[in-house]
């Protein structure tokens, strides 16, 4: 693509450039396709949540097997299961479609949430903790690899179920954003 002073493209007369897009800031349009101003907005708030969420799962994952899978919590064997679609999440935002974060979605709502909120729970002494190595029939650890203090434990939790229902606040607003085809219909009264 060639300036106005600068040289053309064969097969052109030079004129084609006042027909070309032209990119403007959003402040100074007045109609812009908000579902690329949401997307922008909510797939740099999802990233932030999956890269949390991966950094926790990767240092379970890291401690369990530091000091035995025998040592965790039921609760964080559940939480441990959505931590694989991490990967599939950022592959919907890399690629756009919101089949992967549906998915990812679905493992929120089936895995994370519920075993947060009984590891949130159970730390506060509201409902039991149950030790894998009890459930399962394993060996009793020789010792278990967690934090001297419940207050990190107390912030990990609450920070993890927010982050959690925020990435599910932001799939919900990203999803309905992209999905243009239901938007037009209900702009044609169908």
């Amino acid at each position: 693509m060639s300036s106005k002073a600068g040289p053309r493209a064969e097969g052109t007369d030079g004129s084609d450039w006042k027909h070309r897009e032209k990119v403007r800031l959003v402040k100074e349009t007045k109609h812009v396709a908000t579902q690329y101003v949401v997307s922008v907005k909510y797939k740099n708030a999802i990233k932030r949540t999956l890269i949390y969420h991966g950094m926790l799962g990767l240092g379970l994952t890291l401690s369990a097997l530091v000091s035995g899978l025998n040592t965790l919590h039921c609760w964080q064997v559940l939480w441990l299961a959505a931590f694989p679609t991490c990967a599939i999440g950022f592959r919907g935002i890399v690629k756009n479609q919101s089949a992967y974060l549906r998915l990812y979605r679905l493992c929120l709502v089936a895995c994370s949430i519920p075993a947060g909120s009984w590891g949130v729970l159970a730390t506060l002494g509201l409902v039991e903790h149950y030790e894998l190595y009890k459930v399962a029939g394993l060996p009793k650890p020789q010792y278990f690899f967690m934090p001297a203090s419940n207050y990190v434990i107390y912030f990990l939790g609450f920070t993890t179920m927010l982050s959690h229902l925020f990435s599910l606040a932001c799939i919900s607003k990203l999803t309905n954003a992209w999905d243009v085809t239901s938007r037009s219909r209900k702009n044609k009264g169908e």
